[in-house]
């Protein structure tokens, strides 16, 4: 039985042949795929949006874990995330940082009426009290273990206290969301997360890009 859930982010894919790794994903028997939106507001970086995802989705049966490092502006959460409302996109994660508190209760809201797992993001200086009352109401936690924005950074190590500490309060409190983690993910930060209580890992250049040749190899040791 796999121990923990695997999601290749395709942020470090060759977009030019972006259907070849993805072929390769699918090969491996990958079952989630983690997309990442980012606006160049939040984040410093500008990525895809809904038309790629559309295109993903309409060719493979792949899970798609939505990851919006977006401010939303002038839209309501409803209206930004409506065109992301594709099939197969089970899980839609946005950062605390970036949202109101009345945008937070309109996400999980908005998630629960369209039966989407709701993720919260926490980036690497931001406690874990910052969103402890959420805790209940979401299904999903993703811990930052990089600054958001960017591929190829070093593993940030505060991370592990933050993932042990909400592997504590979800058995304190019997809540029942899942633990993520993202960035920096390599052969070395990978048993260091696995021992830390995380159930789902994020993994980018370690699973996808013309360098990796043991793809299989690899989602195996991630598994457990």
């Amino acid at each position: 039985m796999k121990k923990f859930i695997v999601a290749p982010s395709i942020l470090t894919a060759n977009f030019l042949n972006l259907k070849e790794d993805l072929d390769k994903l699918k090969k491996a028997k990958i079952e989630w795929i983690h997309y990442d939106v980012m606006d160049y507001n939040f984040v410093p970086n500008l990525s895809f949006g809904p038309k790629i995802l559309s295109d993903i989705v309409n060719e493979y049966s792949f899970k798609m874990d939505l990851h919006l490092m977006v401010k939303v502006v002038d839209l309501s959460i409803e209206e930004y995330l409506e065109p992301f409302l594709l099939k197969n996109v089970e899980q839609i994660t946005m950062h605390y940082e970036a949202l109101s508190e009345t945008q937070i209760e309109e996400f999980i809201n908005f998630c629960k009426s369209r039966k989407i797992k709701a993720s919260l993001s926490i980036n690497p200086e931001t406690e874990v009290s910052s969103i402890k009352k959420y805790l209940k109401y979401i299904q999903n936690i993703l811990v930052m273990s990089v600054k958001p924005g960017f591929g190829g950074q070093k593993f940030i190590e505060n991370s592990l206290t933050k993932i042990s500490s909400l592997k504590e309060i979800r058995e304190m409190n019997n809540y029942s969301f899942l633990i993520q983690v993202d960035g920096g993910i390599n052969e070395k930060t990978l048993k260091l997360v696995q021992e830390a209580g995380v159930d789902m890992i994020v993994a980018g250049s370690y699973l996808v890009g013309s360098n990796v040749k043991d793809l299989e190899e690899r989602v195996s040791k991630i598994e457990g």
